[in-house]
């Protein structure tokens, strides 16, 4: 499984935040106050050995190792409990020691109103008050997701204020009209409210749950990629839920994304579900290393939002001093020199059109009617739904987004540096004008934004094919081997490419590029073996690792120069998305400069110094 740091995670999560759809458990509103599930599964434990053995409460320390190993030995030879981890543990506990629903609902509420709302809710609140995220699920009794987004709205002006529709067990028709109409943001309690009649904590319970939240959670999940924070997955209802997403046409576009200790953490069914994803080919992540406040701190870092919002999360800083600090330096020294894989971007749009739409249609549903249009083009949200970026043939476009109302409005303004949504339209449109007229493939969905070679098709005429070869002969030179085919020992095949990102260095932005090999297995058959896909994923990526181990600075450099004369000079420096005729559309045109960066060194130090074998 794919791991990512809590800050890759939120500069990609910047580019689209509402791509994402949240699943919040227990472990969000940790550091609000409220205890965790693994925390009050250790005070129910706790509370009936006291009452069982007839020791004071008081006199018990539940952290100290001989307390606990009391009490776990007292449970295991009771045997009303499961042994500890056990995915019914909570909810055994919970029922042993509180056995009515309203005892049950009376220990929610004095636990939830312990808490305030920490960063974390601050950065979602902020969130779903600037319409920035769609929608929140949460198995939390608290109101903190809320209390935090009505804080933040009331900062903005009325009509720029998200609103969110609250919607638990006792008012789930409300969550069922938000999905039906994209009524956008949403905040769904799949549990229950602690001011609901009915809360649901027991399997008995669960197993009941709203039919009706189930159904907004699938079929947001058909939507949306995944950010889940603080979930266990104790519950089946909503693994099962989860699990259901993945027999759907579409399931998860952006990927899954699961905030964890390390992977070793995972309950076996969170394990399992992730897996089952990889193989429906769904871009899964581990967020590893970071909690909940700081990952929110990090999206709040990168995404845009409004002032007065990022006042509300940052509060007021002090204006920084700038003084001069003199620098101790040499002069640079002529070696060593670092070549870096980035090309220099000399030109790229500062525009695009604008379409203004009546709907507040997700971007999947907007792409949707775009491919059964057979329309290529890329479009995103500028800013938020109703308004889209878009590169194409205008008529086309117009034509294909007339059931959302479309509108051709004039042209909006790209600032990459200043607004993440204009950085994803960028991107998407880059990697199409890479590719086009060259036999490469764009790679724009669950997958970041990158290129591979195209496989040969055995029906091109011969000049076409031969045109292949010519055009593929020095990349394929500079790798030794095939570019594409089939991952020895599996069903899987292969195919080299580049992955992609833009950065800003030296007052100019850069296209850097890593050279990569896609390994695509197709195991979404129902007869699919589960154990079999992950022996030939891993047979598949011990290939892959022992393909690149062998390849030292010398083949590196020859692979990079390969790259970079297929992309800059074969069909020219100067590349267009979609070659559109004057007139007819904007298209998005870009200019590559065919010299990669170069970096040395600025001051002089023994270790430049040792000759090679000495180290």
């Amino acid at each position: 499984m794919k791991e990512i740091s809590g800050r890759a995670f939120a500069e990609r999560f910047a580019l689209n935040p509402l791509g994402f759809a949240w699943l919040l458990g227990a472990g969000a509103s940790a550091t609000a106050g409220i205890p965790t599930g693994y925390q009050m599964i250790q005070e129910f434990r706790t509370r009936l050995f006291a009452s069982e053995s007839g020791i004071s409460l008081r006199e018990i320390d539940p952290a100290d190792p001989v307390w606990q190993s009391r009490i776990d030995l007292h449970h295991d030879r009771k045997g009303v409990l499961p042994r500890k981890g056990d995915p019914s543990e909570y909810s055994r506990a919970f029922e042993a020691l509180y056995p009515t629903p309203e005892d049950r609902r009376l220990f929610i509420r004095n636990q939830v109103s312990k808490g305030s709302p920490s960063l974390g809710h601050k950065v979602l609140g902020s969130l779903l008050a600037a319409r920035k995220t769609p929608c929140v699920f949460t198995t939390n009794f608290d109101a903190l997701v809320e209390s935090a987004a009505t804080i933040a709205s009331q900062l903005l002006p009325a009509s720029e204020r998200g609103t969110p529709t609250l919607a638990a067990i006792d008012n789930a028709a409300r969550a069922e009209t938000c999905l039906r109409e994209s009524e956008w943001p949403l905040i769904v309690k799949l549990h229950g409210d602690y001011q609901s009649v009915e809360l649901k904590n027991t399997d008995q319970e669960l197993a009941q749950q709203d039919a009706q939240l189930r159904l907004v959670l699938t079929q947001s999940l058909q939507r949306f990629g995944l950010v889940v924070v603080g979930y266990s997955g104790r519950d089946d209802s909503v693994m099962q839920a989860l699990s259901a997403v993945l027999r759907s046409p579409m399931h998860y576009p952006k990927g899954i994304y699961w905030l964890c200790r390390d992977a070793d953490s995972l309950l076996p069914a969170v394990r399992e579900l992730l897996e089952q994803a990889e193989l429906a080919q769904v871009d899964v992540h581990l967020v590893k290393g970071t909690t909940f406040d700081e990952l929110c701190g990090d999206i709040a870092d990168v995404t845009e939002l409004p002032v007065p919002l990022v006042r509300h999360v940052f509060g007021e800083r002090s204006t920084a001093t700038v003084a001069q600090v003199p620098l101790q330096r040499q002069a640079a020294l002529r070696a060593p020199v670092l070549r870096l894989s980035a090309m220099p971007l000399i030109e790229m749009p500062t525009s695009a059109r604008r379409i203004a739409l009546n709907s507040n249609a997700g971007i999947a549903d907007i792409r949707a009617l775009l491919k059964q249009a057979g329309l290529r083009a890329t479009v995103g949200q500028a800013g938020g739904p109703g308004v889209l970026a878009a590169f194409g043939d205008d008529a086309a476009l117009e034509k294909a987004l007339a059931p959302l109302g479309a509108k051709l409005t004039g042209e909006v303004a790209l600032d990459i540096a200043r607004d993440s949504w204009a950085k994803g339209v960028i991107y998407d449109a880059l990697v199409r004008a890479l590719c086009r007229e060259l036999p490469l493939f764009a790679r724009l969905h669950g997958r970041g934004h990158s290129l591979s070679v195209s496989r040969p098709n055995s029906e091109l005429p011969r000049e076409q094919a031969q045109a292949r070869r010519e055009l593929l002969s020095r990349l394929k030179t500079a790798y030794g081997s095939e570019l594409t085919g089939p991952v020895p020992g599996t069903s899987g095949k292969y195919s080299e490419g580049l992955s992609i990102r833009l950065e800003q260095a030296d007052d100019r932005w850069w296209a850097v590029f890593e050279p990569a090999t896609f390994i695509d297995l197709d195991h979404r058959t129902p007869d699919s073996d589960p154990a079999r896909a992950n022996a030939e994923w891993r047979k598949a990526e011990d290939w892959r690792r022992e393909r690149w181990v062998q390849k030292y600075n010398h083949r590196w450099s020859a692979i990079l120069d390969a790259w970079v004369e297929l992309l800059t000079h074969a069909q020219g420096p100067r590349r267009s998305a979609y070659g559109l005729a004057a007139e007819t559309g904007i298209d998005a045109v870009f200019e590559l400069g065919a010299k990669t960066a170069r970096s040395r060194p600025a001051h002089d130090h023994d270790f430049f110094h040792v000759q090679r074998g000495q180290r």
